[in-house]
């Protein structure tokens, strides 16, 4: 995980040095925030797992309205059994996994308020590490080590650098094998992440 991170670091270095050598053609931004997420496929429901998000995003401005981007992020993702706190047993079941990801983003600014924009797009994902703990053990999770999700958003400016961003992702293909009796949806079979991204982006100059 170290090496993941290490790795991530300097290429998110390399990124803003070069970003910053074409500053006409691509500007940069710095991203950091939480996710609630749940899985899809298993046992339990609610966007209970708290994770962290963070990377660095390129993006280039078609015209004044539209633009389109590039980043490389660090998530955690999961599912988390919230208990009944007056249940005399207290089960646990929490679902851990860390993503290093690559999303491509479309976004587009309303001309009459120019403070908000909205976005969709594509990310792949490499999974670096995932558990299953049940209470009496920690298993690795073996998830598939490509995840594909696509993503909406919306991000709200206060001014010229700094923005707060909304997003949702879910996979396109399942990230493993789903629990017997577990929920299904739209009669997909296997464990999907679905998750909610809140946080800050900061536009480099």
């Amino acid at each position: 995980m170290k090496r993941i991170l290490t790795i991530l670091l300097l290429v998110i270095t390399v990124l803003i040095n070069s970003t910053e050598a074409q500053a006409q053609f691509f500007k940069a931004n710095v991203q950091l925030g939480a996710n609630f997420s749940q899985i899809d496929g298993d046992h339990i429901g609610g966007y209970n797992k708290v994770g962290l998000n963070g990377g660095i995003g390129i993006f280039h401005e078609i015209d004044d309205f539209k633009s389109y981007g590039f980043e490389i992020k660090y998530a955690q993702k999961g599912s988390r059994l919230v208990n009944d706190p007056d249940a005399a047993v207290q089960p646990i079941f929490i679902i851990k996994s860390s993503y290093v990801e690559f999303p491509i983003t479309f976004r587009y600014t309303f001309p009459s308020y120019d403070f908000l924009n909205v976005e969709t797009g594509l990310s792949v994902g490499v999974n670096v590490g995932g558990t299953i703990d049940d209470g009496p053990r920690v298993t690795d999770a073996n998830f598939n080590t490509i995840e594909v999700a696509y993503l909406l958003g919306a991000t709200y400016l206060f001014n010229e650098h700094l923005g707060f961003r909304v997003r949702h992702a879910y996979s396109v293909n399942r990230i493993g094998l789903n629990f017997p009796n577990s929920r299904r949806w739209f009669n997909r079979v296997g464990m999907f992440n679905r998750l909610f991204e809140v946080g800050l982006v900061y536009n480099l100059k």
